[in-house]
């Protein structure tokens, strides 16, 4: 997959503790409150299993874990993505809003996990805002499913 990543953009805005992250919106199918998925024995850790959304099973994968950060049960929310794998839920602690980022100024992170999101940074209204890719982390997900 080839993201692009000239120009003005439309990202969903979502928190994780104290942090802004946002994803390209034209991945994200919806957005849906939190609800507490049904665990999957055997799952990987980073899973915290799946929901029937309209009649489609979900996997819904922890945020928290997937980043490193304590998981505290804090989501508030589900935001839905559209991947080569199928459809993939991804829990977060609160959708903030859809804006449009400026990618000149991003600045590239360098990959030490292979299932991090995180692939950038910029800069947005005086607040440093986190790229994230989840799509990038699904591909592990093929072996349990």
């Amino acid at each position: 997959m080839t993201l692009q990543l000239q120009g003005n953009k439309q990202w969903l805005c979502f928190a994780i503790e104290d942090e802004t992250y946002a994803h390209a919106v034209d991945k994200v199918r919806e957005v849906h409150d939190y609800i507490t998925p049904v665990p999957v024995p055997g799952s990987p850790s980073y899973v915290d299993g799946v929901l029937n959304i309209r009649g489609e099973i979900v996997t819904i994968v922890c945020s928290r874990k997937l980043l490193g950060i304590a998981d505290s049960y804090d989501a508030r929310h589900i935001i839905i993505l559209e991947s080569d794998n199928g459809l993939v839920g991804i829990s977060v602690d609160e959708v903030i809003r859809i804006t449009l980022l400026d990618l000149q100024n991003m600045v590239h992170v360098e990959q030490k996990n292979t299932l991090s999101p995180i692939y950038a940074t910029v800069k947005h209204k005086q607040q440093l805002i986190i790229l994230a890719d989840f799509e990038r982390c699904f591909n592990q997900l093929e072996d349990y499913e």
